[in-house]
């Protein structure tokens, strides 16, 4: 997958670590849609000196996140979402 979109809820923190450190472009909806719906993040466009560990959260993602417009076009390549349960007979997710 070349551009993984992950959710930024806490629990997926470790994900969008891992999709920047492969070099990978990671799609994430803005946090609580302050600025925006989308922006995108990768390794070579964090400014020098700026870990990944450093964008990974909400604030990282407003600070250094490159908002996507509504009409851009972008193919996702895989969506990585979280939930507490999954119902083992229809795969339907509960909870966040």
């Amino acid at each position: 997958a070349k551009c993984v979109k992950v959710n930024p809820d806490t629990p997926q923190k470790a994900v969008r670590h891992q999709v920047l450190e492969e070099g990978k472009i990671l799609l994430t909806p803005q946090p609580r849609l302050r600025t925006g719906f989308f922006s995108t993040l990768s390794k070579d466009s964090l400014p020098e000196g700026v870990e990944i560990k450093d964008v990974t959260n909400s604030k990282g993602v407003a600070k250094y996140g490159i908002p996507v417009g509504l009409n851009e076009k972008y193919t996702v390549d895989l969506v990585v979402v979280g939930s507490t349960a999954v119902c083992p007979n229809t795969g339907a997710r509960v909870g966040k």
